[in-house]
């Protein structure tokens, strides 16, 4: 059982010989997991979405400069550049805004993006949940309501 809070991460193992078989072993660690939740809350959404990464290169959290990639072999004269803006939803997943460089210019299309950064940030709330689904829904084909096979 791993868990991480703010940087800080607690480990333990429960082995089945240990615990007296795989349902106690697994009782033993969800109430490990509950009390290590119960004293290190998760961060809020706000507080994960201002985490600064190591790859920032742009210096704002949730603005980074990009190059569309069906464009990013070509010559840098035909080349589309975009400001992007983003921010985590509680679903797990990302918003993405994006302002291009050729519409807006450089820098109006940077400030464009702290602008919906910012926007963002103070409608957030609740809580960041790392075990949130973050998969895209399947969708299943549709039928065609023909029952004939081929054999």
């Amino acid at each position: 059982m791993t868990i991480q809070r703010r940087g800080v991460i607690y480990r333990r193992h429960f082995s089945d010989g240990t615990h007296g078989g795989k349902t106690k072993s697994f009782s033993a660690a969800k109430l490990y997991r509950d009390e290590v939740i119960a004293r290190h809350r998760p961060f809020s959404m706000r507080e994960y979405a201002n985490i600064r990464k190591k790859s920032n290169r742009s210096g704002v959290v949730g603005v980074c400069r990009y190059c569309a990639s069906e464009t990013r072999d070509l010559p840098e004269g035909q080349q589309r550049w975009f400001w992007v803006a983003s921010w985590p939803l509680p679903t797990g997943q990302r918003k993405r805004v994006k302002f291009a460089v050729n519409k807006y210019g450089e820098e109006g299309a940077f400030k464009l993006a702290l602008k919906a950064r910012r926007q963002a940030m103070r409608e957030m709330e609740g809580s960041f949940d790392p075990g949130a689904v973050r998969r895209r829904r399947r969708t299943r084909p549709k039928s065609n309501g023909n029952a004939h096979h081929a054999a």
